[in-house]
């Protein structure tokens, strides 16, 4: 009698053992990703933009001129040159040597006013 040959077939413990190697690291690259994005989340919030308070102080023969006198001057002096328009725009020109300010309010120049 022949002894019938059956097909080898693979050794189902070792199948099981590959699969779930397989899975443990498919598991890994996903938490290592994830871990990824947390971690460039917590520097997009680290790097979040800090408000940065700003003024200016003119300084001439000793006395101090903030800036935001220099524009409430230059509105006062706006008005008080009869404008009655609403401001809407300020540029001041300030010029050291003589201890004088000239504003421009509106596009209209006003006259100089002393530091």
């Amino acid at each position: 009698m022949a002894e019938e040959k059956k097909p080898i077939a693979a050794d189902p413990g070792k199948a099981e053992v590959k699969k779930t190697e397989t899975r443990k690291a498919v598991q890994e690259k996903t938490e290592t990703k994830k871990g990824s994005a947390r971690g460039s989340s917590a520097k997009k919030s680290a790097a979040k933009k800090v408000e940065v308070k700003e003024s200016i102080v003119v300084q001439h023969n000793g006395v101090d001129v903030a800036e935001k006198d220099l524009f409430k001057n230059a509105k006062a002096a706006y008005k008080k040159a009869g404008n009655k328009d609403e401001v809407k725009s300020i540029t001041i020109y300030i010029n050291a040597d003589e201890g004088k300010y000239y504003p421009v309010v509106n596009g209209t120049p006003v006259d100089g006013i002393d530091l």
